[in-house]
């Protein structure tokens, strides 16, 4: 239990980064700010949150359809060229009902892009991380991944207290095919990353090109891929 309080009373509050092993250089996700505010306007294929951030309707998480007047939650970062504030994820969220256990507590949600990762943390920037086993079941978190994490600020400290940390988003896909092998990295459906330093599999099994599965896929930045498998299996290997 004291380990637990001592990670938790850690987030956002970094440690001396020389303890770091992840062999991966770290992500720079410093330009990116997770924003929460309201849907402003919207047209066929884009809109904007607060009006002054603009964002394209296929960078909405969960396929959610959104109305002007939607609380939304926004990764958000500037455009060098245009200095315009561009969301390039969005996710409709719910805003707790005065006198709830949550706006009691003032809990709040902030997306969270992985920088690395190590044996036991995960970390969000050089200096800020979490303990790994704050995750469990399939779900090994890698770098570039997005989570959603739910928080509150003690008032009496600086301190803050996580309640949840999960993927920010997550769908399982029927009998894709695995269309990309590169060392021990992959793609599902051309469109899908996936590598074997964090995708979970049935024991024996490793993907081969052309290879049927069953995937569970979360929301990720990656060089040209904008998802991550995380579980697969054949579906060969099913019946």
């Amino acid at each position: 239990m004291m380990n637990l309080l001592r990670w938790i009373s850690t987030f956002f509050h970094g440690r001396n980064t020389s303890e770091e092993t992840s062999q991966e250089p770290p992500l720079d996700n410093s330009r990116l700010k997770s924003i929460q505010g309201v849907v402003s306007s919207l047209c066929n294929d884009y809109g904007w949150i607060n009006e002054s951030i603009f964002f394209n309707t296929d960078v909405i998480s969960d396929n959610m359809p959104l109305n002007i007047g939607t609380n939304v939650l926004a990764l958000v970062e500037k455009d060098e060229r245009t200095h315009i504030l561009r969301a390039i994820k969005v996710k409709a969220i719910n805003e707790p009902p005065a006198g709830s256990e949550a706006s009691n507590f003032g809990r709040k949600l902030s997306i969270r892009c992985v920088s690395s990762v190590t044996e036991e943390d995960v970390y969000i920037n050089k200096d800020t991380f979490f303990p790994l086993y704050m995750f469990s079941g399939a779900f090994r978190p890698f770098k570039g991944d997005l989570l959603l994490v739910e928080y509150s600020t003690n008032q009496d400290t600086s301190n803050i207290n996580i309640h949840s940390v999960s993927p920010l988003n997550s769908q399982d896909m029927d009998e894709v095919c695995v269309t990309g092998i590169d060392g021990r990295n992959g793609v599902v459906e051309a469109s899908i990353f996936f590598t074997l330093d964090s995708l979970h599999t049935l024991p024996g099994y490793t993907p081969r090109l052309y290879d049927i599965v069953n995937a569970t896929v979360v929301d990720s930045i990656q060089s040209h891929y904008s998802h991550r498998v995380v579980s697969m299996t054949p579906v060969d290997m099913l019946y």
